[in-house]
């Protein structure tokens, strides 16, 4: 019988990640989604000899400049002078040739033509040697060698300003400029379900949850890297707990942050409504107004309290970021309700 019981509780231990590789920001999908277009203007570019990729923090830029390929990955960020720059390319093209020591120039002539460099945070160079690099690097047309790159910017505008030279940027960059708009919550669903499709088991997620880390991905600085980070670390959470798929609170937990301190700066309206709230939406994703509301008159009766003005109020709690607004209705993002619910009911018996 004991053995039974053992056998029986191994049986209800549910794995839900199924290649965790293919959650690493590192991994470039086979198929990119929602950036057809984006990606058939930059091969285009590309054939002329040149492609300089903008967009903000999260929007792909060197995963779609990886996903077309190059001879050699460069980040300019951590290489900040044109010399580390060529070494760095280099050692990636001609592993056995030593570049220490040369001079830039030698380095410049040791890279054969037809290769493709991709050339990561341009902007991360220190700007005199920034504007020396692109003018050199555009002019290799000129001095008849070849030499194809994509170069990734998060803005074009400010890069165009640190070069400031007409005749530098014409030749660098020119019209050959492809711009990532951050995605909309949709194009983020859609990622984030083809990223879950192939590193999860089938069952382990669903419409609410995946919608739910789109929620969050849409408003954090780190935009998609966010979402599949933040898909990662719940689909962890979930193997960890034993729970047959990714539940609303291994999200929060994912996403959880320090803020429960600033409970103690709310006023009682905003206290008793925040509870409420986070009551409302245990083990939900989103919640009405109207369920915000029954649930909030069950606990004004059980600690004797009553808001004066709840749409006051309620727009207070949304203003400091307590409560958000998504487009399935208000939710909690940040931390679990069962940890707020506590905090807050501490709050109210002092």
């Amino acid at each position: 019988m004991q053995s039974q019981s053992f056998l029986s509780k191994c049986l209800l231990i549910f794995v839900i990640i199924k290649d965790a590789s293919k959650l690493e920001l590192s991994y470039i999908p086979s198929k990119i989604l929602c950036r057809e277009e984006e990606i058939n203007k930059i091969k285009l570019y590309l054939k002329a000899g040149k492609v300089l990729i903008s967009g903000s923090v999260g929007t792909g830029k060197t995963m779609l400049a990886r996903y077309i390929g190059g001879d050699a990955y460069v980040n300019c960020y951590v290489n900040k002078t044109e010399h580390r720059v060529l070494e760095d390319i280099l050692k990636q093209l001609k592993p056995r040739f030593n570049p220490a020591g040369l001079p830039t120039q030698k380095l410049w002539n040791e890279i054969e033509e037809g290769k493709t460099i991709i050339l990561d945070e341009i902007d991360g160079m220190h700007a005199d040697e920034l504007r020396h690099f692109a003018y050199t690097l555009s002019r290799q047309y000129e001095f008849g060698r070849k030499i194809k790159y994509i170069a990734i910017t998060r803005n074009h505008f400010i890069l165009k300003q640190i070069i400031n030279d007409d005749a530098t940027w014409s030749t660098f960059a020119g019209k050959s400029i492809v711009e990532l708009k951050p995605y909309t919550w949709e194009q983020i669903k859609e990622i984030l379900f083809y990223r879950a499709e192939e590193s999860l088991y089938p069952n382990a997620y669903d419409d609410d949850s995946i919608s739910f880390i789109a929620e969050i991905t849409l408003n954090s600085p780190g935009h998609m890297r966010t979402g599949i980070e933040l898909l990662r670390q719940s689909a962890m959470i979930a193997e960890s707990k034993g729970h047959e798929k990714i539940e609303i609170e291994d999200i929060r937990e994912a996403n959880r942050e320090e803020w429960m301190s600033d409970i103690e700066s709310l006023d009682d309206d905003e206290t008793i409504l925040l509870l409420a709230v986070a009551t409302a939406c245990k083990n939900k994703a989103y919640v009405s107004v109207e369920d915000i509301k029954e649930t909030l008159q069950i606990k004004q009766e059980e600690y004797g309290m009553k808001i004066e003005n709840f749409d006051r109020t309620f727009q207070s709690l949304l203003q400091q970021g307590f409560v958000y607004e998504g487009n399935r209705g208000y939710t909690i993002l940040d931390c679990p309700t069962s940890i707020l619910i506590e905090e807050i009911e501490k709050k109210l018996r002092r």
